[in-house]
This record gives structure tokens, C-alpha cells and sequence, in this order.
């Protein structure tokens, strides 16, 4: 029930390993694809504000319930908290950075990004030259993990933000169609009318 779930959780957390930078990556929206060879089809929209990001994304391949088609993604490094948004049934679940998960390792990758320009904690980051990703030009690096896995990303040199990121399991994230430039406020905001999800709830059951 939950794979899709736990894919976005991945990739958001591989999105987030991101290498040493020196300058703070600057606002912008994108398209968003993920193929992964064992999994479905993800593709959506980014919208990047530093120190908040939102992912809109649509899965392929898999229909459970509330986790079906479409789902959305807000994290605000600040305030340490994520919302995982399930449009369909108008249901929200959330994240707090000071709780031990892959996806609040990733929260935690994003603050260091965005307010101190560090390499993700128990991650290597090698810079392997430079190369044009999707018409952008890009510096690349390869990551290595203390569990000895690697991942590649290619890093916008006007934007400071992955174009192209690989990970150790063959899936591959690109970003596409960039358009420069300040987002609504309102896109990192909670929609009202929401109800929150407890995945540890009987049944699966919104509180």
C-alpha cells in the first residue's frame, strides 16, 4: 500500500544529498521525472524557495486507495517540518525533523544546504568535472554514502541545484523546463480544508 509513499520519501532524501556548494541555490520551478527500472513512473512539477521546496508529483503503475495518482510534497527547513499532501482525499501527513527517518535525514540535508552550504552528513561529495544536463551547465558530482553506496547529481552552476541526480539503484531524476525566478508563497502552504493522515491509525484512517 505504501511503495509509492516510500518512493517519494527516497527520492526526496536523494534529491537532497546534494554536494558542497558555496552559494545558496536560488529560486525557480521546474518539470520533474523519475524512472526507476524496478518501480513506476514519476513525474511532476518542482517549485524551489530557498529554504522551502514543494514537489507535485503524478506515480504511474500503482492505485492504493489515498496514496493513488497524485501527491505533493512541502518541506520548510525552518520550521524543521514536512507535509506529505494527498489531493485525492483531502488528507495531509507530517515530518518533523526531530524524529530518526530517511525523511528527516533529508529535512535535515535541506537546512544544511540552504543555510550553511554543507555536504550531507555521512556523505562523501568528489566534484568529476563539468558538464551541459538538459541545456543547462552543470558541475558534477559523485556521492559516496558510510554505507559505501553511490549517486551522481549534476549541479546547475547558475542555480546551485541538481539538474540530474542518479542513484545507486538505477533510477534516474532529471529536471527539465526551468523558469527562473521568485515562487508563490502560497504553493509551501498547507491547502485548508485538509484533514492529517496517522498511518498508525486502524485501518489506515484519517484522524
Amino acid at each position: 500500500m505504501y511503495l509509492t509513499l516510500r518512493r517519494t520519501f527516497a527520492i526526496f532524501v536523494l534529491l537532497m544529498a546534494l554536494p558542497l556548494m558555496a552559494q545558496m541555490p536560488q529560486p525557480f520551478s521546474a518539470d520533474m521525472t523519475t524512472v526507476h527500472p524496478n518501480g513506476p513512473k514519476l513525474t511532476g512539477k518542482l517549485y524551489f524557495s530557498p529554504p522551502r521546496i514543494r514537489m507535485d508529483m503524478t506515480s504511474t503503475g500503482e492505485q492504493h486507495g489515498p496514496f493513488s495518482g497524485n501527491m505533493s510534497m512541502i518541506v520548510d527547513s525552518t520550521a524543521q517540518t514536512t507535509y506529505m499532501l494527498m489531493p485525492q482525499a483531502k488528507m495531509y501527513m507530517e515530518f518533523h525533523a526531530n524524529n530518526a527517518s530517511s525523511m528527516n535525514t533529508g529535512m535535515r540535508n535541506l537546512q544544511n544546504l540552504t543555510q550553511r552550504g554543507t555536504c550531507p552528513e555521512g556523505t562523501t561529495c568528489k566534484k568529476a568535472g563539468a558538464e551541459v544536463v538538459n541545456g543547462r551547465s552543470c558541475d558534477k558530482y559523485e556521492n559516496t554514502d558510510k554505507s559505501g553506496r553511490s549517486s551522481t547529481v549534476w549541479i546547475d552552476q547558475k542555480l546551485h541545484f541538481p539538474i540530474r541526480v542518479q542513484d545507486a539503484d538505477g533510477a534516474t531524476t532529471d529536471f527539465t523546463n526551468v523558469k527562473e525566478g521568485a515562487q508563490d508563497p502560497s504553493l509551501f502552504q498547507l491547502p485548508a480544508g485538509y484533514r492529517q493522515f496517522d498511518p498508525r491509525a486502524v485501518g489506515g484512517r484519517p484522524q
